[in-house]
C-alpha cells in the first residue's frame, strides 16, 4: 500500500500539486492498512482510521483524501473499495473577512513601528511587511518567501507560488520607496538569495511568529477577535488584508461593462489566481459599493447612461 502512495504522489506532484496534508495522511492510511495486511483500499478500514482523527473537520479530510486516492486506483484495479464521503460530513461555514479600514490599517503601521526591542529592525520589518500586505495583496506566505534578488526595478517577482505559478506584481512608487528603504536600512550586506524579511536575529520569519504579533497589535488596538466578537464584526486576521485589498479595487473599478471586466481580469492576474472565479472569492459588499450599486441603478431608471 505504501508504494501505491508514493507513485499516487508522485504523479500528482509532477502535474503541480504539493499535497502535503494529503500526503501526510495517505502514509498514515497505508501504515493502518498494512497493519491489517490489506494491499487493497477497504471501506471498513477507511472509516475506522478516519474515525480516529481528533476533529469532524479532520475525519471529513480523512477520508475526503482517500476517496480520492481510490479512484485513482480503480481505473486498474476494481479490487478496491469506495468509502462514502457521507460517513463523516462536514459542511464549511465560510468566516466572514474583516474589511479593514484606512484609518484602521494607518492605526496597525503605527502600532507596528513601535514595536521592540529599540534599536532592532523588528519595528521596521513588521511595519514594512505589513504595509506590503495593505498595497499589494500578497498572501502572507508569498511575502515572507520572497527574496533580496525578488525586489526589481519592475517590482516583486513572486516565484514558484500556488499551483507553482510564478508572476511579476508591479509596486506604487511609494511601496517600491519603502522596500527599498528597508533594505538599505537593514539587508545590504546579504546574498541575493537571502530571505528579504528577517528577524531581529536575521533570521527568516516564521509564518507563526508574524500571526502571533500581528494578533498582539490588534489586541493593543481594541481590534482583536475577543473585542471585535462582541460587537456582531468579523473577527479581523492577517489574511484580511488580502480580501481589503481586492475590495479597495473593486472600488476603484471603473463604471463601463467593457473596462470592469478588464479591471477584473487585471486583479484576478495581479492576486495570482487561476481564474476570474477565485478573485470573486475576496470580493465584498462595502458600504461604498453599495452606494455606488444605488446610484447606478438610479442613473440607469432615470434614463441615464450608466
Amino acid at each position: 500500500m505504501m508504494s501505491l502512495v508514493s507513485d499516487y504522489l508522485d504523479l500528482r506532484r509532477a502535474a503541480g500539486f504539493k499535497l502535503r496534508a494529503t500526503g501526510s495522511r495517505l502514509r498514515s492510511f497505508a501504515r493502518a492498512a498494512e497493519e491489517r495486511s490489506e494491499i487493497h483500499i477497504r471501506t471498513e478500514t477507511a472509516t475506522a482510521w478516519a474515525g480516529t482523527a481528533s476533529s469532524p473537520y479532520e475525519r471529513h479530510n480523512r477520508l475526503r483524501d482517500l476517496i480520492i486516492f481510490a479512484r485513482h486506483l480503480r481505473a486498474e484495479d476494481t479490487a478496491h473499495e469506495l468509502p462514502d464521503i457521507e460517513f463523516f460530513p462536514f459542511r464549511y461555514h465560510r468566516r466572514p473577512p474583516h474589511i479593514f479600514s484606512e484609518e484602521e490599517e494607518a492605526h496597525i503601521l503605527a502600532a507596528a513601528g513601535r514595536l521592540g526591542p529599540p534599536g532592532t529592525s523588528r519595528a521596521d520589518t513588521y511595519r514594512t511587511l505589513l504595509a506590503t500586505l495593505m498595497a499589494t495583496g500578497l498572501r502572507v506566505g508569498e511575502a515572507l518567501r520572497l527574496k533580496i534578488e525578488n525586489l526589481t526595478a519592475d517590482g516583486l517577482f513572486v516565484r514558484d507560488t500556488k499551483f507553482s505559478k510564478s508572476r511579476l506584481v508591479p509596486l506604487h512608487p511609494t511601496t517600491a520607496a519603502a522596500l527599498g528603504d528597508y533594505r538599505a536600512q537593514w539587508r545590504v550586506v546579504v546574498e541575493p538569495d537571502a530571505p528579504f524579511f528577517v528577524s531581529s536575529k536575521g533570521e527568516a520569519l516564521a509564518y507563526s511568529t508574524v500571526y502571533d504579533t500581528f494578533r498582539g497589535i490588534l489586541r493593543c488596538l481594541d481590534l482583536s477577535p475577543g473585542a471585535t466578537a462582541g460587537r456582531g464584526r468579523p473577527r479581523p486576521c492577517l489574511q484580511d488584508m488580502r480580501h481589503t485589498f481586492a475590495v479597495r479595487a473593486l472600488e476603484a473599478c471603473p463604471d463601463a461593462r467593457a473596462a470592469i471586466n478588464r479591471h477584473m481580469l487585471a486583479l484576478s492576474t495581479y492576486m495570482g489566481h487561476c481564474s476570474v472565479a477565485s478573485t470573486y472569492w475576496y470580493l465584498h459588499a462595502t458600504p461604498r459599493l453599495m452606494t455606488d450599486i444605488a446610484d447606478a441603478c438610479e442613473a440607469w431608471c432615470t434614463g441615464g447612461d450608466r
